[in-house]
């Protein structure tokens, strides 16, 4: 998640008790969610051409998380491909499938939160209840639907300081992102969970091995 509009200040101490939206401890058994979601993105703006955007930006994105890693890919007019490593806390970024890896260390901070609120919502995404966050950043204000039931590991966002991940993880405890809206400085970017796929323990998130991921961050040092 390299790029300013994709998709966390605020780090947790991993042997510290993880909590949900109601303060109440949340078992270190916890089931997290293992598998891929796809996303659906739409842009809206009064000071550019809408079609303009919609040719430029991803107009969809699948995201796959194990229990360690996860993996994002940004598809429109490039494709724009994120292999993170929850060992390692660094993420290979790739364009196009050119192979042209990039290494950034997540665990920078790349952004600053202004403020942020949690609040409840009735509305329900593909079946699944929600809870709201809204935060603005130095950079652009975020609203994520997230899930009260599908969780994602901490292990793939409790290191990662940079692009708010972390922030948002702990905030909500990990609960997976089924909408969202970014509004940036000259247009909107909204985006819907459209399909879940769930998987056993066994699923592996990132398409590239782990000894790969850290024998390219150590050559690009």
């Amino acid at each position: 998640m390299k790029s300013i509009w994709l998709i966390p200040l605020v780090s947790f101490i991993a042997c510290k008790s993880l909590h949900n939206f109601d303060n109440k401890e949340v078992p270190f058994n916890t089931k997290y969610f293992t598998g891929i979601i796809k996303y659906k993105y739409t842009y809206e703006s009064n000071v550019l051409n809408a079609d303009s955007l919609k040719r430029i930006k991803p107009n969809k994105s699948l995201f796959r998380f194990d229990n360690n890693d996860y993996q994002s890919q940004f598809i429109g007019k490039d494709t724009l491909t994120y292999f993170y490593s929850g060992k390692l806390n660094k993420c290979l970024s790739e364009t196009n499938s050119k192979k042209d890896y990039d290494c950034e260390d997540y665990g920078m901070l790349t952004d600053s939160i202004i403020y942020f609120k949690i609040y409840n919502t009735d509305e329900t995404i593909m079946g699944y209840k929600c809870k709201i966050i809204e935060y603005q950043t130095k950079y652009f204000w975020n609203k994520y639907y997230v899930s009260q039931d599908l969780k994602i590991s901490p292990n793939t966002y409790i290191r990662h300081l940079a692009y708010n991940w972390s922030f948002y993880g702990t905030k909500t405890n990990g609960g997976l992102i089924l909408k969202l809206e970014h509004r940036f400085k000259n247009y909107i970017m909204k985006g819907e969970a459209v399909e879940i796929k769930k998987y056993n323990d066994t699923f592996i998130a990132n398409e590239i091995a782990q000894n790969k991921i850290e024998e390219i961050c150590q050559r690009n040092k």
